[in-house]
């Protein structure tokens, strides 16, 4: 009888202690899980938020290499004076053989686009979407190229600038598709370093280059395919 009854309380007990030993085990589980963030661990959320912060970050063009329609400009060297005459006389600029600014920037999609000297001539050409004329001169630079009279050694360069979004042809990226521009194209910022720096103070903005960057000619405005190939022909007598 006392052995029974023995053996009927140790049951109960053995029953006990296992559950006690099992719910402590769960309860360790549980602090070690969610306790992950507090020794210096990230959870799931956390490195969710660091993805989003570095692509907000990225997106933003702190660093370029994002695409828009506005991107960052490095402008290494002196400012050329701003243009004053639409198209100045031979020797009256003063800009004339200077060495111009050399442009770090970026394309629409975020490529970088920079404007080194590379040994041949190059005309920067300062484009505004909403501008009148700039939509008049592109189908004249255009046949300008396609009836041969452009020197094959000329570079050409597109730089949008000015651009607004409350304007006509917004945005200048799909603008450049839709007027079938055939050359490079480089996005200024908002703040239009880029233009500054080439001192253009009207659109469509032409700046001629030589192979070593220095300034050839400057002006601004439209202009017939004749004019502009007596231009640079003028500037480059040689090409």
């Amino acid at each position: 009888m006392n052995a029974e009854s023995n053996g009927q309380k140790s049951l109960p007990t053995k029953w006990i202690v296992a559950a006690i030993a099992v719910v402590l085990v769960v309860i360790a589980g549980v602090a070690i899980v969610g306790g992950g963030s507090d020794n210096g661990g990230s959870t799931n959320d956390d490195a969710s938020q660091a993805t989003a912060d570095a692509g907000g970050a990225e997106g933003d063009g702190a660093k370029g290499g994002s695409p828009g329609e506005f991107q960052p400009v490095t402008a290494t060297g002196e400012a050329l004076p701003p243009l004053e005459e639409s198209v100045p006389a031979p020797g009256s600029d003063p800009a004339e053989g200077v060495a111009a600014p050399v442009l770090a920037g970026f394309d629409f999609s975020g490529s970088p686009v920079t404007l080194t000297p590379s040994g041949k001539p190059r005309l920067l050409v300062f484009l505004a979407h909403w501008c009148p004329h700039c939509n008049a001169e592109i189908p004249r630079l255009i046949e300008w190229k396609e009836s041969g009279q452009m020197p094959d050694s000329l570079e050409v360069v597109g730089i949008t600038t000015g651009s607004r979004d409350d304007q006509a042809n917004w945005p200048p990226s799909q603008w450049l598709v839709d007027m079938e521009w055939p050359w490079a194209v480089m996005a200024d910022s908002e703040e239009q370093d880029a233009a500054y720096a080439m001192g253009v103070s009207g659109y469509p903005g032409l700046v001629l280059l030589d192979g070593d960057g220095s300034v050839l000619a400057r002006r601004s405005g439209e202009a017939s395919v004749s004019e502009l190939d007596e231009w640079v022909s003028a500037a480059m007598p040689s090409a």
